[in-house]
């Protein structure tokens, strides 16, 4: 799977289907049958970025899994961290991952 950009669909209640346009994927570090999927978001045409986490489900198919909204992650960090579901270490590895990010990449758009 991992390699080839995968097409993630939703199905809403009402059966309609809409799909993240995915543009990046990365392997979950310590669950490497697990991805990360950047793209556009499968609301609103896509007009909004978004972060999908994937696993395979029992057939082996990929899990649609959720999307959170680009604009969200920032607080989903900070409120996961504030109420300790996050240690010490994954709270500096975040930091330092960030700073490394500023460092190569520059100000703002970064990429």
């Amino acid at each position: 799977m991992h390699g080839e950009i995968l097409e993630y669909r939703n199905v809403d209640p009402d059966g309609q289907e809409d799909a993240m346009d995915p543009e990046f994927e990365e392997d979950v570090e310590h669950w490497p049958t697990d991805t990360l999927v950047l793209g556009k978001s499968s609301w609103r045409d896509g007009a909004d970025k978004a972060l999908k986490y994937a696993w395979p489900d029992k057939n082996g198919k990929r899990a649609r899994g959720g999307e959170i909204p680009i604009v969200a992650l920032p607080q989903a960090v900070i409120f996961a961290a504030k109420h300790g579901y996050l240690s010490t270490e994954q709270v500096q590895e975040i930091a330092k991952g960030l700073i490394d990010v500023l460092a190569t990449h520059g100000g703002p758009g970064l990429g």
